[in-house]
């Protein structure tokens, strides 16, 4: 432990309810949280002293460059939003009195009394006011006292009027001396909190149907005279014909009544999707279990929840593949609101294609993950009987809504055989393989930006192709 300051200027008066609010903090929040705020101590000569169980040199918030204040304000302000949440929590548990001795700790910083050891803020001289002003000296005028002939009575008299007028001054000079300041509060204006806009759907368009061509008909063909007798040649082993492929696959069938593949997204806009895209599994278990695990680590809590988050890579790559579709092709989106609801936010051509990219840039993670329900949905839109179509779905985690996403797939593969469905998964989680295996389908993996933007290329690929075939 180490002492920071020597403040003169403060005053001891309620030292002792200082301290008992630092213990606490320490009784509910590890040492990283609990010395964010100095411990007051009584220094010789009467002196209050404040000290920090912190290492390092103390470096007042004036001295640090931008950067490092920027950090050490970022910092701060996860170490109150910490105090407020254990605040509602006691206050939900019945503890209305411990609540609000914590509510009383929350407030911006005042920057002259911030100081950073090794990086950690340290908050000195806190509820501390004012020091009380100095009155200047008041000099009492003497009262004029009309001259009375000398007499035993009238010195009597004199000496009691005196006495009486010291008595008077006396309780003023007390008064004076002893009243409590007056502080002004100004009023805080209040915090208004943008509303954001929804993602409106466009109106779905009625589907043009593209009349088959009439075959040309066949030449009747000329009479061939009769070869002369060739001995048969010699029998020769066929090559096996080459494995389908991405590209090959929408191509291998040239009927005349090929029409432009139908092709639908189902973006993943569960709660997970706000976690950095880094954070593994073991991360989104520790953080789901117990709700009070976050004010116990607050720091890991900042790196699970730091940028870039699996939804700022998904809207970023999903932007590339969708500007990098052919022309031909529309795009319906899927998303999520919790397990009750899989909105369809409408069919876009490429003349709204930016306007789709704008509405994915404003979605907000929130809740479940529907996942065999959106599956359902998306497979709902389009034929996949008599005309080709593709799904990609772009997840981070497996159904938690008590669905067999697995069984869903099958039933697809029965119902609609041709239609594919291929799996884009976010960081480390993933849904089931079962989804691509059922209907022939792949599986991309990645949680780099720049790969998982490739890979949604190649995910894309195959209603791409679909597209040039016509």
């Amino acid at each position: 432990m180490q002492r920071v300051i020597r403040d003169a200027q403060a005053t001891p008066e309620g030292m002792s309810a200082l301290q008992a609010k630092v213990a606490l903090i320490q009784k509910h929040f590890p040492p990283n949280v609990a010395s964010l705020f100095a411990i007051p101590r009584m220094g010789s000569g009467e002196v209050l002293e404040w000290w920090t169980e912190l290492g390092g040199q103390p470096t007042p918030y004036a001295e640090l460059n931008e950067d490092a204040q920027r950090r050490l304000l970022d910092t701060y302000e996860v170490r109150q939003k910490s105090l407020e949440l254990l605040a509602d929590e006691l206050q939900k548990r019945g503890q209305p009195t411990v609540a609000d001795e914590l509510r009383s700790l929350l407030g911006a910083p005042e920057l002259d009394k911030l100081y950073s050891l090794n990086g950690e803020p340290l908050a000195v001289r806190w509820n501390q006011r004012p020091p009380r002003p100095i009155p200047p000296p008041v000099i009492p005028v003497a009262p004029v006292v009309p001259v009375v002939a000398p007499s035993r009575r009238g010195w009597w008299v004199a000496a009691a009027l005196l006495a009486l007028l010291l008595l008077l001054l006396a309780l003023w000079l007390y008064w004076f001396l002893h009243r409590e300041p007056v502080v002004v509060v100004e009023p805080v204006a209040p915090v208004v909190t943008p509303v954001e806009k929804p993602v409106v759907p466009a109106p779905e368009p009625e589907p043009v149907v593209v009349p088959a061509p009439e075959p040309e008909p066949e030449p009747e063909p000329e009479p061939v005279p009769t070869p002369a007798p060739v001995p048969p040649p010699k029998p020769v082993v066929a090559a096996p014909p080459p494995a389908p492929t991405l590209d090959n696959f929408a191509c291998r069938k040239k009927a005349p009544d090929t029409k432009i593949p139908q092709f639908v997204v189902v973006l993943d806009t569960s709660g997970s999707m706000d976690m950095n895209i880094k954070s593994v599994k073991a991360d989104e278990d520790w953080f789901f279990s117990n709700e009070l695990n976050k004010y116990l680590d607050p720091n890991r809590t900042v790196q699970i929840f730091a940028k870039p988050t699996r939804m700022d890579v998904a809207k970023d790559s999903l932007a590339g593949m969708i500007n990098g579709l052919d022309p031909k092709i529309d795009t319906r989106l899927i998303t999520y609101e919790g397990c009750n609801s899989t909105p369809d936010q409408g069919v876009f051509k490429f003349g709204d294609r930016q306007r789709l990219i704008n509405g994915i840039r404003g979605l907000r993670p929130n809740d479940g993950t529907p996942l065999a329900d959106s599956l359902a949905k998306a497979a709902s839109t389009v034929d996949g009987r008599n005309n080709d179509a593709v799904i990609v779905m772009f997840v981070d985690g497996e159904d938690n809504c008590q669905k067999d996403v697995c069984a869903v797939s099958r039933q697809i593969a029965q119902n609609q055989p041709r239609l594919r469905v291929n799996v884009v998964n976010i960081g480390t989680g993933g849904p089931s393989r079962c989804i691509a295996q059922n209907t022939g389908g792949r599986v991309y993996s990645s949680n780099d930006a720049a790969e998982l933007g490739k890979q949604l290329k190649l995910a894309s690929k195959e209603v791409a192709s679909n597209a040039k075939c016509n």
